[in-house]
């Protein structure tokens, strides 16, 4: 596991973005009680209610509920049993290995250590973040699973943000090809995020992370009081910032031929970086003459409308390689191109922050859809959806975390 490379003592709970330490976990029961007791029955959990606003019954806590005096957290409700691998149930009597996080009580899966890579995916307003992120997950559990011969799946089953990913991607396949709406504002509620894992199989044993995305609207960074309620950012091992190639100046009077909304209260590519930074510069305390560590993968999405600034053979406009390895000189090439249509776009300011800030940061361009879509009508091109890049800034995070090799070609 990775994470006895690097000697953590917590991680961050995938689901609520708390700290969490994998030896002091909490536990559900298992449903299966003890010879000669009755099994427990689902129940509202309470904590999953408040967090998530999650009222699906599900097997009790196993808290320290017994003689009156029992210990309660601040909500008046029983502590909950902590430990590493297994606690039994107070009610029934069952031995249960269920962990979940003492703070929001989902499931943690069974491979989270203490060097999890939790990931935030952040977006302007427009900048198709909800569409790519449902072409990614299927990108995900497919095609990347099969080039690096893992299994990648949701270990929380088809719910929340992984359940309606799919449902995107496959209203977006389907026949009517209509693209997913706006995400609202949260306000700074708590909405749960798509949890991965991803396993192989290294030197005859089974390796495995955990990694997780979380889908905030665009207005939810792009202002640091906005930004600061994000708890997602601060905790995250990488982040990956989208923009909307026509909120760039030169491009306005090009997404006024097409239709493309960029309202007044479009929000700048430079303004959502701002916002990110001074949540990441506080969340990590950055001293001021010191730049951000958390490596930042700066996305230009849509990247199919503007083909005409990008030679018929550049990798920009290829598929990814299908190799088991990150190709670092390839990424290079299409940073540097990237970096020459954003300084062209009227985008230099934001080439000098991410420079000033950031100690790593590399430009992609992607298409989620590979086409331009119906923009007045939100629906996909009749070629339908053929992704091209979209995985490439999340396998950027995962090679410089080194979980997946590199190669320089």
């Amino acid at each position: 596991m990775l994470g006895s490379l690097f000697g953590k003592t917590t991680t961050a709970c995938p689901y609520c973005y708390q700290q969490l330490d994998v030896a002091k976990v909490a536990f559900r029961c298992s449903g299966r009680g003890a010879p000669g007791r009755p099994a427990c029955e689902e129940v509202t959990d309470l904590k999953l209610r408040r967090v998530f606003n999650d009222a699906t019954p599900v097997m009790p806590a196993i808290t320290q509920r017994g003689a009156v005096g029992s210990p309660t957290d601040a909500n008046g409700e029983p502590l909950d049993v902590l430990g590493r691998s297994s606690a039994t149930c107070g009610s029934c009597g069952g031995e249960s290995g269920v962990r979940m996080c003492p703070e929001c009580h989902s499931i943690l899966p069974r491979s989270l250590d203490n060097d999890s890579p939790l990931f935030g995916l952040v977006g302007v307003r427009n900048s198709g973040k909800t569409v790519l992120l449902s072409v990614l997950h299927k990108e995900l559990v497919r095609n990347v699973a099969r080039r690096f011969d893992a299994s990648i799946d949701t270990p929380g089953g088809s719910s929340g943000l992984a359940r309606d990913l799919a449902q995107f991607e496959a209203d977006m396949s389907g026949e009517q090809g209509s693209l997913p709406r706006q995400t609202p504002a949260t306000g700074g509620q708590k909405k749960q995020p798509a949890v991965y894992e991803w396993k192989y199989v290294n030197k005859g044993k089974t390796s495995a992370t955990i990694f997780s995305f979380y889908d905030s609207a665009g207005e939810d960074v792009s202002q640091q009081g906005e930004a600061m309620k994000q708890q997602y950012l601060g905790e995250s091992s990488g982040v990956i910032l989208l923009l909307d190639p026509f909120a760039f100046p030169e491009n306005l009077s090009r997404a006024k031929e097409r239709g493309v909304g960029t309202g007044a209260n479009q929000d700048t590519p430079e303004g959502a970086l701002n916002g990110i930074t001074y949540m990441l510069q506080t969340s990590k305390k950055v001293k001021r003459n010191k730049r951000i560590k958390t490596p930042i993968a700066v996305v230009i999405s849509k990247i199919d409308a503007f083909f005409d600034q990008v030679p018929a053979n550049h990798p920009l406009r290829q598929s990814s390689s299908t190799d088991a390895v990150f190709d670092e000189a390839e990424s290079k090439t299409i940073h540097d191109h990237v970096a020459a249509m954003v300084t062209r776009w009227g985008g230099d300011g934001l080439l000098r922050k991410l420079e000033q800030e950031y100690e790593n940061f590399r430009l992609f361009g992607v298409s989620a859809l590979g086409a331009e879509p119906e923009y007045l009508s939100a629906r996909v091109n009749e070629r339908g959806v053929l992704p091209l890049r979209v995985a490439d800034p999340l396998l950027w995070l995962m090679a410089d975390r080194n979980f997946i090799q590199k190669s320089d070609g």
